[in-house]
């Protein structure tokens, strides 16, 4: 078998196997797309109000957090030792 003849039966297949997953592919997306379609068409989605929480920033640190965390720290040392 001639080498030419090789390489243009392995195009052919290259081109038949690229075509068919592109196909595939393609049809999947359809078939996806219209079930997306078909769920929210059955079962719409409930539309919720929306609810804001307010954020309270504050600047400073109540010393109670402070002692805890010193605390914490101390003994975690006291612990390494």
């Amino acid at each position: 078998m001639a080498v030419s003849t090789m390489l243009q039966q392995a195009a052919e297949l290259m081109a038949i196997g690229m075509a068919t997953v592109f196909v595939f592919l393609t049809v999947l997306v359809i078939i996806i797309q219209l079930m997306s379609l078909s769920i929210r068409r059955f079962f719409p989605t409930k539309k919720t109000t929306a609810t804001t929480v307010e954020v309270v920033e504050s600047d400073t640190i109540s010393p109670r957090v402070v002692a805890v965390i010193t605390a914490a720290i101390h003994q975690h040392r006291q612990q390494q030792n």
